[in-house]
């Protein structure tokens, strides 16, 4: 039986007998590309603000000002952002490492952060592929990232323009032979905001073959596609971004609109000073660019290396997007926003690739602000922290109609010692089986049977199984299970 909570997980046996794992997560690696600035972009701050206190968990290389449509000329003023977050994160950063792990030095991380290229990608030999450009700093960084001698893929996450990042492969592409160039290109894994410049389109064009890509391909002046793209469903609740429903003026009535309100952020993040203080409160919509790096967490219910499986930072399916007037049809497929149906708190259900992210709202909101709250609290005892997930199986992991399994996270644990409340559910648009009639017997207690009774298309089911903590905020880990389903 498969038991998963992400590719980068090293899966450990444990006990003979009953089929269980322990997981240890391997960190992935990011670099950003960020059109941060105190102008228009700062949902961009909000969203680095956020990442810190990730740090533990992602490895970041590189932290990069770069331009885009709606910044198109970088100043060094852009780069001093980043380093004074990162300086106020130093203010805190003992305090966090009495709650977790591994979070890097500040002297790291201002060692990484740099400016890209401070002109607008216009198009290639025009903003990026120019000899002019070798020398940038936020180049240098990501050849140097791309050419290490580490096996672990290399997550881009474009919150701006990538320009920066085109120039970085041209260079590659003339510098080594092919066979290595197309070794780069196979690390490469870019999670991109909509084309916020020309040289995204141009890098899959060239390279889509070779490189994984998840995205929404808009006009690279922006704003008329972003409705379609899937990040949206962060927030956009008083904005036109991601509208669904015919909802006049944007926003998602199933999603909780407190969570993301500027009271929730004022309350819950703001006020843990000093590194609260740093969030801003956003003039369009919160931290548009977030989810580029939430399936990146090792929370249980992502895995980076299979967006179709679902998480914070929404679901998505390769293929061709839908082609629209005035843009280009793509030469290769891609990884894009596919809709997952939720029933929200309006008591309706609700279709949409929005709803991929959305969904997953109480939760990701919630730990954020605990993780902010570690930024304050000076002992272990003084916050909350999320429950460890342990997961056990008896029986078999191909099931065929009339067939049980029984699935189990009893062995799970709180580290404060908090009640944990379970939920067994299955993500119907993560597998491949299709006309399934299931019921789950024990769907709130820690070890649940799942019963088969009918099947139309064979293929994988998807259980999931929610643990949640009782503490404040309530914090909530995954597992997840596939099973096989086949007819008889």
């Amino acid at each position: 039986m498969r038991a998963s909570v992400g590719t980068y997980l090293r899966c450990i046996p444990h006990a003979a007998g009953l089929s269980e794992r322990k997981y240890v997560p391997i960190r992935t690696r990011l670099i950003v590309l960020t059109d941060i600035n105190h102008g228009r972009e700062v949902d961009d701050i909000q969203s680095l603000v956020r990442l810190l206190l990730y740090s533990n968990e992602i490895d970041i290389e590189g932290l990069i000002a770069c331009t885009s449509c709606w910044h198109k000329k970088s100043t060094a003023r852009d780069l001093r952002i980043i380093h004074s977050v990162i300086a106020t994160y130093g203010q805190i950063v003992s305090r966090l490492n009495v709650h977790a792990i591994g979070y890097p030095s500040p002297s790291y991380l201002h060692s990484i952060a740099a400016s890209g290229i401070t002109e607008y990608g216009a198009a290639a030999g025009n903003g990026f592929n120019e000899e002019r450009f070798t020398g940038v700093t936020g180049v240098r960084i990501i050849l140097d990232a791309l050419t290490r001698n580490e096996t672990r893929p290399l997550w881009f996450a474009l919150w701006g323009g990538g320009n920066t990042l085109a120039q970085a492969l041209w260079q590659a592409e003339t510098q080594y032979p092919e066979a290595d160039f197309n070794h780069i290109l196979a690390k490469v894994r870019i999670h991109a905001i909509s084309d916020q410049d020309h040289a995204v389109a141009w890098i899959r064009k060239r390279h889509g073959d070779r490189i994984f890509f998840i995205g929404a391909p808009s006009s690279p002046e922006g704003g008329n596609d972003y409705k379609y793209a899937t990040w949206p469903g962060i927030s956009a609740d008083t904005f036109t971004h991601g509208s669904e429903d015919g909802i006049s003026g944007g926003g998602f009535l199933g999603a909780p609109r407190d969570l993301v309100s500027r009271r929730w952020l004022l309350k819950n993040i703001r006020n843990h000073r000093p590194y609260g203080k740093k969030y801003p409160i956003h003039l369009f919509i919160m931290e548009g660019d977030t989810p580029s790096y939430l399936n990146l967490i090792p929370n249980g219910l992502s895995d980076p290396e299979h967006p179709d499986w679902g998480g914070w930072g929404g679901r998505y399916a390769f293929g061709f997007p839908k082609h629209r007037a005035g843009r280009e049809q793509e030469k290769y497929p891609l990884w894009i926003g596919c809709a997952d149906t939720v029933h929200g708190i309006d008591g309706r259900t609700h279709t949409s690739p929005q709803a991929t992210i959305w969904r997953w709202r109480e939760a990701m909101q919630n730990d954020f602000a605990a993780r902010m709250q570690w930024t304050t609290a000076a002992t272990y005892g003084a916050a909350n922290h999320p429950p460890i997930v342990n997961l056990m199986a008896s029986g078999s992991s191909t099931l065929h109609p009339g067939d049980s399994v029984t699935l189990s996270a009893a062995h799970s644990a709180d580290p404060d010692g908090d009640e944990l409340s379970f939920r067994w559910f299955v993500y119907p648009e993560a597998g491949t089986a299709s006309g399934c009639d299931i019921h789950i017997d024990g769907a709130f207690a820690p070890t649940a049977t799942v019963h088969l009774d009918a099947l139309s298309q064979p293929g994988t089911l998807h259980v999931i199984v929610e643990v949640a903590d009782n503490g404040t905020p309530r914090l909530t880990r995954y597992g997840r299970f596939i099973l096989a389903a086949h007819a008889i």
